[in-house]
């Protein structure tokens, strides 16, 4: 328990030459109260997601009020990998680092978006190898010309973030915060999910994707896709039962 409760202290970051006496308490206050502080911002993503994806802010704010259970478990899940962060010293790196990746794959899809009906999913991933060979249906070449650009500029500034920026001065405990992420990974995450599930909140099968997308979220949407990619292969299936099969029908 002790363990468990050193992973969520207040961080003690190097000094950030912060001169302003209200500045050094917000930022003595965010650092004290950091898993509320993850909380925030899983929403405020999740947020700037659906304001990007659906082209519209009221209809992401639609979404918010209409849908407001379906949206705070999308926020859940995005603060569930904001945990990761309790693993590393170099913590303000790593909120970054996971806030960009959210957003960016939020990004990705509303670009998709406006220019074809299927939203962004976990298969479109293993396209990119062809991503230059698309360039006519999805941008031009000065825009793919940007759009790598400001992916160099982003992974420079991560990097030079992640060697300059504070680092956490208390001791890190990294098997507990590992156990911790991967116990609410492994037993939270599910339970909620089924829960929702089960009070129809969210749904296991959408019929029409680009409308599932709308009514459960990106964040639930894309994971899902990458959770289930397909059918399962059926038990005793091999290309010999299939030649098999396929002789005794001639």
């Amino acid at each position: 328990m002790t363990e468990l409760q050193e992973i969520h202290k207040p961080e003690q970051e190097e000094p950030l030459q912060i001169k302003s006496d209200w500045k050094r308490q917000v930022v003595k206050l965010l650092n004290r109260w950091s898993v509320l502080f993850h909380a925030l911002l899983a929403c405020g993503i999740c947020f700037v997601i659906e304001w990007v994806s659906r082209h519209s802010f009221v209809e992401a704010c639609a979404f918010v009020i209409d849908r407001n259970l379906v949206f705070l478990y999308n926020a859940f899940l995005v603060w569930t990998t904001l945990m990761f962060v309790y693993i590393f010293k170099r913590r303000v790196a790593a909120r970054v680092f996971i806030s960009v990746f959210w957003l960016f794959l939020g990004v990705v899809n509303g670009i998709v978006l406006s220019k074809r009906v299927s939203p962004f999913g976990w298969t479109d991933l293993s396209m990119v190898g062809d991503l230059l060979t698309m360039r006519s249906n999805y941008f031009t070449n000065w825009q793919a010309a940007i759009a790598i650009a400001i992916v160099v500029v982003l992974c420079v500034m991560l990097a030079v973030l992640w060697k300059r920026g504070p680092k956490f001065q208390g001791r890190t405990h990294r098997l507990a915060g590992a156990f911790a992420v991967v116990a609410v990974i492994t037993l939270v995450v599910p339970g909620v999910t089924d829960a929702a599930k089960s009070s129809n909140v969210l749904t296991e099968y959408s019929s029409n994707l680009a409308q599932g997308y709308k009514d459960y979220g990106f964040v639930y949407s894309f994971t899902s896709s990458a959770l289930d990619t397909g059918m399962s292969e059926p038990e005793g299936y091999s290309e010999e039962a299939i030649a098999a099969i396929l002789a005794k029908s001639k």
